[in-house]
């Protein structure tokens, strides 16, 4: 069925599981308005307040950072902005009928986004002009890749589509039935590598495919007695092993060369899988976890609160950051797990953080950008 963000907030209700480890920790953080990093500035994009999704206000969109400009793209808004990071004003916008909801991806001198209607747009990334479009038929929630020539996604009918980067031409597509199933909002942005891109479906089934012709190397079917089987986070390749998650069905590190399970974890509600060193770090309903990516084995968990909708995580060298929604942006040591501050700028947040080195960017629900200054860097 539809996707929808109602049952991600339906199935906040529902009880989670995680494996073995150190006990969690749920030690409380000091909240401030400012926290105690110097705001660089701020930049509201529109002085109104839009919807999405019939929550208001509710900001699904995102940023990234490039070149001196932080681009934005707005789901409640409908709209892209690009932000001179020097000058703090926009250098240009681009305004749709209707909510971006995937990207910016940011490769060479192109942004790349899609819209709820299907549409993927190429645009220049100095005067923000459309350089291709190409028409996927069905939304595109989260689910957008670009790299080594191609631009990829997942669209809602659960098909997967590869373009030319240069001309939006379409390369190759593959396409698995549409799961019978309640799914979770969003797609699985697929994992393109030079020779092989990685595909979720929503219907439990992440395959390889080789990334210039489409032929399949190999296929597995995950979780595939879990109630939500869709994979809905981007897979992440460290060395030889695969790690991918799907809704309610755990956490899985597979072989790479041919997708065989090496080891699993029952963690429910993952939203990202990041990688540093010997570890995995993973943001979940579950809250946040540091996992030996050898092993599995949880060195340390996080709930910081029970049940909580968590963003995409940011992983620097020093900390970890998070958007919660109802809570507030967290802060986290990287290496012990502990809370150490929660940003309240009187607004929720649910759109991930962006690290770069020396500076956090955030994206609130009221659709405004804040640039903070931070003493770290992107980890890895």
């Amino acid at each position: 069925m539809k996707n929808c963000l109602l049952f991600v907030i339906c199935a906040l209700l529902m009880g989670c599981a995680s494996g073995g480890g150190i006990e969690a920790s749920n030690s409380a953080a000091p909240r401030s308005a400012q926290y105690d990093m110097e705001l660089d500035w701020h930049y509201a994009l529109s002085p109104g307040i839009g919807k999405y999704l019939g929550s208001t206000p509710l900001e699904l969109g995102s940023t990234t950072s490039a070149g001196g400009v932080t681009y934005v793209a707005s789901t409640t808004h409908g709209k892209v902005v690009a932000i001179d990071e020097a000058t703090n004003m926009a250098r240009w916008t681009q305004t749709f009928e209707i909510p971006v909801t995937a990207g910016p991806v940011v490769s060479g001198k192109a942004v790349y986004i899609a819209l709820g209607d299907g549409a993927i747009l190429k645009l220049n990334a100095a005067n923000g002009s459309t350089i291709w479009r190409y028409e996927s038929g069905a939304a595109i929630e989260h689910g957008l890749s670009a790299g080594f020539g191609v631009v990829a996604c997942v669209n809602a009918n659960n098909r997967a589509i590869v373009l030319d980067d240069a001309t939006g031409a379409v390369k190759w597509r593959r396409e698995r039935p549409k799961s019978q199933e309640f799914t979770m909002y969003g797609q699985s942005a697929p994992l393109i590598q030079e020779d092989v891109t990685y595909v979720g479906f929503s219907d439990g089934f992440l395959t390889a495919y080789a990334t210039q012709n489409g032929t399949a190397i190999w296929t597995r079917e995950l979780a595939p007695e879990a109630r939500f089987k869709d994979l809905d986070v981007t897979p992440l390749r460290v060395d030889n092993m695969l790690y991918v998650a799907t809704s309610s069905g755990g956490l899985y590190a597979l072989s790479a060369d041919d997708g065989h399970t090496l080891w699993q974890r029952d963690i429910y509600g993952i939203s990202s899988i990041r990688a540093f060193q010997d570890s995995i770090y993973v943001s979940s309903q579950s809250g946040i976890f540091r996992i030996k990516r050898k092993t599995g084995d949880t060195v340390w968990q996080n709930i910081i609160q029970k049940d909580a909708l968590i963003s995409s995580l940011e992983l620097g060298r020093n900390a970890i950051y998070a958007s919660v929604q109802k809570y507030g942006l967290v802060v986290l040591d990287r290496v012990e797990g502990t809370l150490l501050h929660v940003i309240d700028m009187g607004s929720d947040f649910t759109s991930a953080p962006e690290l770069t080195p020396g500076v956090l960017t955030t994206f609130s629900n009221r659709s405004t950008v804040y640039r903070f200054f931070v003493d770290d860097i992107p980890a890895g």
